[in-house]
C-alpha cells in the first residue's frame, strides 16, 4: 500500500509541475508569409515586436520583414553574416562577421551596418580565426582573433586591450570551452570538464549563464560556475526578456534525418515546464522571444518562419 501511494504521489507531483507551469499557452500558431521565396531561417526580433530579422541557408545574408507594413528588406547578402550578429544603438545598427575562402582557407571581416543610412563600417579585415562580434554597453565592439581579445572604439576607431578599461561581461567560445571575460579578467569556464559547450548566453541581468554541454544536457549557473538548475535535454535555450523563463527545442533525429522538434518553456530554476507545440507535420526549431514576451518566433525544418502567439495566464 505504501509503495502504491508513493508511486501515486510521484505521478501527482510530476503532473502538478506541468499544471503549475501553465503560465503560457499558444493562442495561435501560423506561418509568416514572406514575399520572397526560399528558405528563411533563425528569425529573431530586435528592439520591438514589429520587425523580424532572419538569414538563409549557411547563414548567407541578413534580411528583415516588417510584420505591419509588410516591407521586406535585404540588409546584406554577404556570406556568413547571418550567424550570431548583434544589435546595437537601440536596434539601429547590426554588427556581423563575413567569411571569404581563399585557397581553401577562411578569412573573415567584421562590419557594422547602419539600418537607417545603409552605410557600412569595416571594423576588422581579412583575419583568420576571427570570432563573431559582441557589443558592449558603451556601443563599442569586442571580438577575438585567435586568443587575443580586442575592443574597437567605434567612434574613435582606436583599439585597446580589454583588461585595461572594459568592465562588461562577455562570453566567447574557444577550443570547445567557454571563455568568460568578467571585469576584464579572462576565465576558462569549463565547469563540466572538456567537451563541447553550445548555445551559451547571459541572463538579461548578466547574473546567470545558460549553456548546453553536449552529451550531458543544459544547465543554468551563476558566474562562479555553481549549477543553479539542470534543465536536462533542452537545446538552443533562449532567455525571456524578464529572465524568468527559457524557451528551447526538443529535437530528435536518427543521425541523418530530423524526426521531430517541438518548442518548450521552462522556468529559470527548472521547476516548471510547458510544451508549447506538439505538431507531427511541422518541426519547430530555434525559438526566439519577442521583446514584449507576447510571442515566440522560430523556423520549421523546411525553412518557413513559424509564429507562436502566446497567451499568459494571470
Amino acid at each position: 500500500m505504501k509503495k502504491v501511494f508513493k508511486i501515486f504521489l510521484t505521478v501527482f507531483l510530476v503532473l502538478q509541475s506541468f499544471t503549475w507551469g501553465q503560465a503560457f499557452k499558444v493562442a495561435k500558431e501560423y506561418t509568416v508569409q514572406l514575399p520572397e521565396p526560399g528558405e528563411h531561417l533563425f528569425p529573431r526580433f530586435s528592439e520591438n515586436d514589429s520587425i523580424l530579422f532572419f538569414t538563409k541557408d549557411n547563414f548567407k545574408g541578413i534580411e528583415s520583414y516588417n510584420l505591419y507594413s509588410k516591407a521586406f528588406t535585404i540588409i546584406t547578402p554577404e556570406q556568413g553574416a547571418g550567424y550570431d550578429y548583434q544589435f546595437a544603438e537601440n536596434g539601429s545598427k547590426i554588427f556581423y562577421r563575413t567569411n571569404n575562402f581563399i585557397n581553401g582557407r577562411k578569412y573573415s571581416d567584421i562590419k557594422a551596418i547602419d539600418l537607417k543610412t545603409n552605410s557600412i563600417d569595416l571594423i576588422e579585415n581579412g583575419k583568420r580565426n576571427l570570432s563573431t562580434p559582441k557589443v558592449l554597453s558603451s556601443g563599442d565592439c569586442i571580438y577575438k582573433i585567435e586568443n587575443d581579445v580586442t575592443v574597437k572604439k567605434i567612434y574613435q576607431q582606436q583599439p585597446f586591450r580589454v583588461a585595461k578599461t572594459e568592465r562588461d561581461t562577455v562570453l566567447f567560445f574557444e577550443d570547445g570551452h567557454l571563455i568568460l571575460l568578467l571585469d576584464g579578467e579572462r576565465k576558462i569556464f569549463n565547469l563540466l570538464g572538456n567537451g563541447s559547450y553550445l548555445w551559451a548566453s547571459f541572463s538579461p541581468d548578466k547574473k546567470k549563464i545558460v549553456f548546453t554541454f553536449m552529451g550531458k544536457g543544459t544547465f543554468v549557473t551563476d558566474l562562479e560556475g555553481n549549477v543553479l538548475a539542470d534543465l536536462g535535454y533542452a537545446n538552443a535555450p533562449k532567455w525571456s526578456p524578464d529572465g524568468k523563463w527559457l524557451a528551447y527545442m526538443v529535437d530528435k533525429d536518427n543521425g541523418q534525418t530530423l524526426l521531430s522538434s517541438d518548442i518548450f518553456l521552462t522556468s529559470a530554476d527548472g521547476s516548471k515546464k510547458i510544451q508549447l507545440t506538439d505538431t507531427k507535420d511541422i518541426h519547430e526549431q530555434y525559438p526566439e522571444w519577442a521583446p514584449s514576451m507576447n510571442s515566440i518566433v522560430c523556423h520549421s525544418e523546411d525553412g518557413k518562419i513559424v509564429f507562436l502567439e502566446l497567451e499568459r495566464n494571470k
